[in-house]
């Protein structure tokens, strides 16, 4: 039965590495969202080395959907859920003079609604030409097969058709800015910029650029939020992944079928120590880093507070009154803890030498202790 499960969680185990590495391999030649981070066919890491390339610095919107104070030209493909404030941040940048390029397949409904955006509920084909001479040089552009047609109202102007006089693109005057609307994104992906007039559409639509202004991508509204720790950017990758899920699914099943390695033994009640055992490991550690002088001093300091409760004064009597008072009551415990005191601020003390002086502090402090026969040592 052991070896059964064992055989069952190792089959486990491979099926999941194998789905996570399929899925990575999967993601790396496809980019349902056009990511400007994807060098996939549908990607647009392509039209952003463009940018670049045409004298466009370009940047990125990530991290916090925050739109730059200048005016510029932002891309938006196909984006996830926007918010009504995300949404009238892109208006009112717009309307001071930015320039939106939104390529989208089905549209954001909020994004679509602010813009006055109607798209049609059914596929056409996508392929297109100019219907005016817009831009210089576009005849015909090459992305999909089939898009959804906009509905075009009288202040948005159609910039591209298909035969059969649809629009799958437009464009739109916002305030002092301009609003550019696809409905094909794969126009200006990687795959495609080299196919009819597209890379010139790209390079017309990157003209329209404001001057001193940069070519944005929102890379946002792809899932570009807070970057984590790179301690563990290890683990969104295939191989990371894969380990991950390899390693929880170890701690389950281990979990499940672990057996104890024999009966439950309950703790011990905890004992509380003698005061012996405490003195004990003092004593071993004064030993231990050769503090003789401190453990005189503690001596001298215990036998003074023995010697005054003997002759009356108590332990909590000051030591400025233990000092004056001790001789005056016993002055031979004085004179003993004074000759004591002095052997104590001697430069060094040798191990023998801290025992006398021990046993005479002792035997000041227990004198009845003193007169009992002591026990020779070998």
């Amino acid at each position: 039965m052991k070896g059964r499960g064992r055989i069952a969680l190792g089959l486990m185990v491979l099926a999941v590495l194998v789905l996570v590495l399929l899925r990575g391999n999967a993601n790396t030649n496809r980019s349902p969202s056009h990511a400007s981070s994807s060098d996939a066919p549908d990607g647009t890491s392509a039209l952003r080395l463009y940018a670049d390339a045409l004298g466009h610095a370009s940047g990125l919107i990530e991290g916090g959907f925050n739109l730059p104070s200048t005016a510029g030209l932002l891309f938006i493909f196909t984006p996830g859920p926007f918010t009504a404030d995300e949404v009238q941040q892109v208006n009112t940048w717009v309307t001071a003079g930015g320039v939106l390029v939104y390529a989208a397949e089905d549209g954001d409904p909020q994004l679509d609604a602010q813009f006055g955006l109607g798209r049609s509920s059914r596929q056409i084909p996508a392929a297109a030409q100019a219907p005016a001479p817009v831009f210089g040089g576009i005849e015909s552009v090459s992305g999909a097969e089939a898009a959804r047609a906009f509905n075009p109202t009288p202040s948005q102007v159609p910039l591209l058709r298909n035969r059969g006089h649809d629009a799958i693109a437009l464009r739109e005057a916002v305030g002092q800015g301009v609003v550019v609307a696809l409905t094909d994104p794969l126009i200006l992906c990687n795959g495609y910029l080299e196919k009819a007039d597209n890379g010139r559409f790209a390079a017309d639509l990157m003209a329209m650029t404001p001057a001193g202004g940069r070519v944005w991508f929102d890379e946002f509204h792809h899932g570009a939020t807070a970057n984590g720790p790179p301690e563990t950017a290890w683990m969104t990758t295939p191989w990371g992944l894969a380990l991950v899920w390899a390693v929880l699914i170890l701690f389950v099943g281990l979990a499940l079928r672990g057996r104890a390695f024999g009966p439950t033994i309950s703790l011990r009640p905890r004992a509380d120590r003698s005061t012996a055992e405490y003195a004990s490991a003092v004593g071993s550690l004064l030993h231990r880093t050769g503090a003789r002088r401190v453990t005189l001093e503690t001596l001298l300091s215990a036998s003074r507070r023995a010697v005054a409760e003997r002759i009356g004064l108590g332990s909590s009597v000051s030591s400025d009154r233990l000092t004056s008072t001790i001789p005056q009551r016993a002055p031979a415990a004085a004179a003993e803890l004074a000759n004591a005191e002095r052997e104590i601020d001697q430069a060094s003390l040798s191990e023998p030498e801290v025992l006398a002086v021990a046993r005479r502090l002792h035997d000041l402090a227990y004198p009845m202790a003193a007169t009992s026969p002591r026990k020779e040592t070998a």
